[in-house]
């Protein structure tokens, strides 16, 4: 059971730091401006995880993102390399495509070639692989595209 009550939460003005217990801590910086750490061992260090800020979670919320923290850590998975993961977005091969001949289509001089290097692609890539994730292509995809293709 934690040292904290939601009403002590909110009683506290004085700065500093707070503990509920199991590494759960208020970091208070005045009257309701504060934030949630969670502090664990993780390989032989010592990480703290920030779990939301005062206004936005709740005594109760913190105790929950905290207990669901230390289950993955105890599964041997590293939170902040899960949060990396979630907010990386791979990008579809068209949409990647697409990107880069925006980015690049400046830099042509001529109109024709502005728009010949992203027709061979939606000519000859995109059938079979402008629907796919960038991560999922490798090798054998692309030299199965087309044998006659002049852009392989």
């Amino acid at each position: 059971m934690g040292k904290l009550t939601a009403s002590k939460v909110r009683a506290l003005v004085e700065p500093g730091r707070y503990s509920d217990g199991d590494g759960l801590f208020l970091e208070l910086n005045g009257k309701d401006s504060g934030r949630w750490l969670l502090r664990v061992q993780m390989g032989g260090r010592r990480r703290d995880f920030g779990l939301g800020s005062l206004r936005s979670v709740s005594l109760a919320d913190a105790r929950e993102a905290a207990f669901v923290m230390r289950k993955k850590i105890a599964q041997g998975i590293d939170p902040v390399a899960e949060r990396k993961q979630e907010r990386l977005v791979i990008p579809t091969f068209r949409k990647a495509a697409e990107l880069v001949h925006e980015e690049h289509e400046k830099a042509w001089k001529n109109g024709k070639h502005q728009n010949q290097w992203i027709a061979t692609l939606k000519t000859y890539a995109f059938p079979s692989l402008g629907d796919r994730l960038v991560s999922e292509i490798e090798g054998p995809l692309t030299r199965a595209i087309s044998p006659t293709s002049t852009c392989w």
